[in-house]
């Protein structure tokens, strides 16, 4: 069974050559996997892939296995991952094979840096086809997470796929592995909800993040400082908390807006898109913040979203104030616990 191409990724006819290149681990590998098992015969392979890397190949040799005919089959492959890692002076061989390149050939080429403006890589455009793997928005790694989901042959709610993505970030290899071990506990066939989610992503800690944003939501400071303390001692990085506390106060103010037209939780689960267990908990925490608190909130959190990314002295000590503050707690002489 053949790999399905990524979007973009154009197979039919075969192109002289694939150049796969970006920052995106997981999208480059799984792209270079796509092209070699949907040209490449695994019976005749040993006698029709050639395989190189770029931190110590030659590339007149590439030139050369390129240059081969195929054996008992209609294409040879070629691959060379990390071609970045060649000296630019080095890839004159390559540029002067792309003029010109084998019919019965298919070279990729793949590097996380590579520079397009260098030779032989705008010639790629010419014979062949360039495919940039960038880093996901938000929004689009949500959607990957929905349809990398299907391939498992699970579903995963719509709000579990943004808290994932807001727990474990848009690296799409962390992704994966967060979404196979939610797909596992969720079983084949099943949904993977919030709850799959909690039990299984990080380790477990994301049971504690729930207590942390519960906690700030019913403006509970001592179990929220407590919460707090077990994930970053856990190891948990601070930017990750962070925005786990950010997520949880913009639904709490979404919620604030939307309950002003009333209606029951299900109807705010609705206009949330979130599991009705959620709205009635952000139903029940929504009136204990006036819009000015949560307006000063906004302006709490891009500062010390800046102190964090800033290399704060103490992000503990700065999570800690922030948490007291969302409490209406001012913090005490000298420090709640320590720092670090």
């Amino acid at each position: 069974m053949t790999a399905a191409p990524p979007p973009g990724l154009s197979l039919d006819p075969p192109a002289a050559v694939y150049l796969v290149h970006g920052p995106e681990d997981l999208l480059r590998a799984e792209a270079v996997a796509a092209i070699e098992a949907n040209l490449l015969d695994p019976a005749l392979a040993d006698f029709n892939h050639d395989r190189f890397e770029g931190g110590g190949c030659d590339p007149a040799q590439v030139v050369a296995a390129a240059r081969t005919l195929p054996v008992m089959a209609e294409r040879r492959l070629v691959t060379v991952r990390a071609v970045d890692r060649i000296a630019p002076e080095a890839l004159a061989p390559l540029a002067e094979y792309l003029k010109d390149p084998n019919p019965t050939t298919t070279l990729i080429l793949e590097g996380a840096k590579v520079d397009l403006r260098r030779n032989p890589f705008p010639q790629v455009k010419q014979v062949g086809q360039v495919l940039a793997c960038q880093p996901l928005y938000e929004r689009e790694a949500a959607r990957w997470v929905v349809e990398r989901a299907r391939t498992l042959s699970v579903r995963i709610a719509p709000e579990a796929a943004r808290f994932l993505v807001d727990w474990a970030g848009t690296g799409l290899a962390t992704l994966a592995s967060e979404l196979e071990k939610a797909a596992t506990y969720a079983g084949e066939g099943g949904v993977i909800d919030l709850e799959a989610v909690a039990e299984t992503a990080g380790g477990g800690r994301v049971h504690t993040v729930f207590e942390l944003t519960d906690a700030l939501g019913e403006r509970d400071a001592a179990r929220a400082l407590t919460a707090l303390g077990t994930l970053l001692e856990g190891g948990e990085a601070p930017l990750k908390v962070q925005a786990m506390i950010v997520r949880h106060f913009r639904l709490l103010w979404r919620a604030r807006e939307a309950m002003t037209g009333g209606g029951d939780a299900g109807g705010l689960a609705r206009a949330l898109g979130v599991p009705p267990f959620v709205a009635g908990k952000l139903r029940a925490q929504a009136p204990r913040f006036r819009e000015a608190e949560l307006a000063d909130a906004f302006v709490r959190f891009a500062r010390v979203d800046f102190d964090l990314k800033g290399g704060a002295s103490s992000p503990r000590w700065t999570l800690e104030d922030e948490v007291l503050a969302l409490c209406g707690r001012v913090r005490a002489a000298g420090p709640v616990s320590p720092v670090g």
